[in-house]
């Protein structure tokens, strides 16, 4: 005997629906340059009123404004383009780092407008007070222009819906509840994930105009460990507990090194920012020197010919090729992006990564994926975070919306 489970739907309002279909349109707007009222009926096969009557109280608002593009006398009356007024609303990121820390201010397009840099602090409590205080002095520099919301990006595991970090092993930081260090004196909405996972939503979200949408690809993060941001079929993978797609912890050595989160061998221990340090000291004999170069000097000194660093990138090289088999193996990806300090040195990396796939992976495999560095270099995190709070924005509304797709577009069916 089958069972049949009913479920309770809440009622929706026309007022739901409307909503609905402003983001719509204004997320076509900001996709797409020069897009007229015309574009958007086709696109979304909405009626040319409908689509003036959300033209019209977008405009109205002032998030919307029209502009008079190209034409001449010959080709008759020039056509009116929609653009979106980027800086009508604004949203703030955070990336949270022991490299690196910063709060940005990025208007709808996602350009940063303003930035600045936290310094980092081993006490949880007070590194989270300095970091309040710079968003506190962000916010008030925003004066009344529409704040969206906080999005906060860290190396490791966060409850996204509680803001409580589950684990941050790079960080020290197990339990911490960072909306509660930072929401207080502010009801605006915090959004949180995973660093990784974020520098991967921000390749999709800000494609350049004519770009193709990417759809299966890997973000790999070398700063403060190895983190990936797995997208498959446009979607990010999070998994049960948000902890999917820790490639960075998947073994390379069942006896290697020990790794911070407990385990040995792992692949972020050969291939991440640290291992870089720790061979190059290694082979410089400057056993307890790792404090006296930094990454970025040993890309330098590569650049410059260095022996040392060389030699230090390249045994990073062949361990990060060990890596990308298993992504390439395990998740058939299209694409593997490198971000960090693995983008700034991939000319000194990538001859030698491709040297070790060729060894072990079949040629249908070789002649299919690409390894790319990031879009956004230094930036690609950051941008994730502004990212989590204009994709909530554009994409989510007060209620669960019955939807149609038409044209690779969600529609919903009141204007």
């Amino acid at each position: 005997m089958s069972t049949v489970t009913l479920t309770t739907r809440r009622v929706l309002r026309k007022g739901d629906l409307r909503e609905a279909n402003e983001r719509l349109i204004l997320n076509l707007v900001r996709q797409t340059p020069d897009i007229s009222r015309s574009d958007l009926v086709r696109i979304t096969g909405f009626s040319a009123s409908s689509v003036s009557l959300i033209i019209n109280r977008l405009v109205k608002r002032g998030w919307v404004r029209e502009e008079r593009v190209g034409g001449t006398p010959q080709t008759g009356r020039p056509p009116v383009a929609l653009r979106l007024n980027a800086e009508c609303m604004l949203a703030v990121g955070v990336e949270i780092s022991r490299t690196r820390s910063r709060v940005a201010v990025a208007d709808l397009h996602g350009n940063i407008l303003r930035q600045r840099t936290i310094a980092w602090h081993d006490s949880a409590p007070l590194y989270l007070g300095r970091l309040r205080s710079a968003l506190e002095a962000e916010l008030q520099l925003c004066g009344k222009t529409t704040v969206l919301g906080i999005g906060v990006s860290l190396p490791g595991t966060v409850d996204r819906n509680t803001g409580l970090v589950i684990a941050a092993e790079d960080l020290g930081w197990f339990g911490v509840d960072l909306r509660g260090e930072l929401a207080r004196g502010t009801d605006l909405p915090f959004y949180f994930d995973n660093n990784a996972k974020l520098a991967a939503t921000a390749e999709r979200w800000y494609l350049r105009a004519g770009s193709k949408e990417p759809r299966d690809y890997v973000f790999v993060t070398a700063q403060g460990g190895l983190g990936t941001g797995v997208v498959i079929e446009g979607r990010i993978l999070h998994g049960a507990d948000g902890e999917a797609s820790e490639f960075g912890h998947t073994m390379l050595y069942a006896d290697g090194r020990k790794c911070v989160c407990g385990n040995t061998g792992c692949w972020e221990e050969y291939a991440s920012d640290r291992a870089l340090l720790r061979i190059y000291n290694d082979i410089a004999g400057r056993r307890n020197g790792s404090q006296d170069v930094t990454v970025e000097e040993i890309i330098k000194k590569g650049r410059s010919g260095d022996k040392v660093a060389l030699r230090a990138l390249e045994e990073v090289a062949q361990n990060l090729a060990l890596g990308f088999v298993n992504l390439i193996w395990a998740l058939n990806p299209e694409t593997i992006i490198v971000g960090d300090h693995l983008a700034e040195g991939w000319p000194l990396l990538e001859n030698a990564v491709w040297n070790s796939l060729r060894k072990r992976l079949p040629q249908r495999y070789l002649t299919r994926i690409r390894i790319v560095p990031e879009q956004h270099p230094g930036r690609s995190i950051l941008l994730g975070a502004a990212a989590c709070v204009l994709s909530h924005f554009f994409t989510t509304f007060s209620h669960q919306q019955p939807s149609a797709e038409r044209n690779g577009v969600t529609i919903v069916s009141a204007q």
